[in-house]
C-alpha cells in the first residue's frame, strides 16, 4: 500500500466514514472469538471459527492501517459480550454483519482509482465472500444439518 494516489478530499471523508463504519460493524465482536471458541464442543467448529476471527484480526489490521494512510483515525468499537450464551444468535447476528462489511468493502474499493489500496479492499471483499461462507457452515453445523 505504499503507492500514493489523487483523491478528491470529498471521497476521501466518504471513504474514511464507509472504512470506519466497516471497522465498527465487523470487529465489534471480535473480541470475544476466544471465548466463543471456548463455548463450542464440535472440533470442526471451533476450527472455522478460530480461522474466521484470525481472518478478521488481519482484515480490522489493513483497514485501520489504511483509514491511517488517508488521514483518518480508525474508529474501533467493541460489543459486550452477549448475556446469553446462545451461538445461533451470535453467529446469526454475525453473518449480517460479515454481508455488511462484504458490502463497504466492496462499495469502497469501487470508490479508488486503480491502485493498491483498491486492489487491498477487493481482496477483502473477496475474502468477505468466503467468511459468509464460512458463518453460513457454521449455522448449519449448530442447526444440526
Amino acid at each position: 500500500m505504499a503507492d500514493k494516489i489523487k483523491i478528491a478530499q470529498d471521497i476521501v471523508s466518504a471513504l474514511l466514514k464507509r472504512l470506519n463504519q466497516a471497522l465498527r460493524v465487523e470487529y465489534s465482536l471480535i473480541i470475544h472469538y476466544p471465548y466463543i471458541v471456548n463455548l463450542m464442543r464440535d472440533k470442526e467448529l471451533k476450527k472455522l471459527a478460530t480461522e474466521l476471527g484470525a481472518a478478521s484480526i488481519h482484515h480490522a489490521d489493513v483497514v485501520a492501517t489504511l483509514i491511517s494512510k488517508l488521514g483518518g483515525k480508525p474508529e474501533w468499537s467493541f460489543e459486550p459480550f452477549p448475556e446469553r450464551t446462545d451461538l445461533k444468535k451470535i453467529f446469526r447476528k454475525q453473518l449480517a454483519k460479515e454481508r455488511l462489511a462484504l458490502q463497504l468493502h466492496k462499495g469502497s474499493a469501487e470508490m479508488l482509482p486503480p491502485s493498491s489500496h483498491r486492489k487491498s479492499l477487493s481482496t477483502l471483499a473477496r475474502e468477505e465472500e468466503e467468511h459468509v461462507e464460512v458463518v453460513e457452515r457454521i449455522l448449519s453445523k449448530l442447526d444440526g444439518k
